[in-house]
């Protein structure tokens, strides 16, 4: 299953997705290390999210991140995010 993931992302990584991620990494990592990233971070560590995400468990990945868009700092925090990445 590990591999499995691994592989995927290598492939997304290795992509015209992955190649705009790249150019943006410094971009990402500043947000990450945000309040907001601190906080988003925070919330899915406490919910689990990492766990379902081994599992393959999509149904609690969804929730995990359903919840978090609930929150101000989540939803402030995926604005940031879309806008970075030239998403509205």
């Amino acid at each position: 299953m590990q591999s499995d993931l691994k592989n995927a992302a290598d492939k997304f990584l290795a992509g015209d997705g992955g190649k705009e991620i790249s150019r943006k990494k410094d971009d990402l990592q500043r947000l990450a290390a945000s309040a907001d990233g601190e906080r988003v971070r925070s919330l899915l560590e406490r919910g689990g999210f990492e766990d379902a995400v081994r599992r393959g468990d999509t149904l609690a990945v969804k929730n995990a991140v359903s919840d978090i868009m609930k929150t101000e700092s989540g939803a402030r925090f995926m604005r940031e995010l879309q806008a970075l990445m030239g998403r509205k």
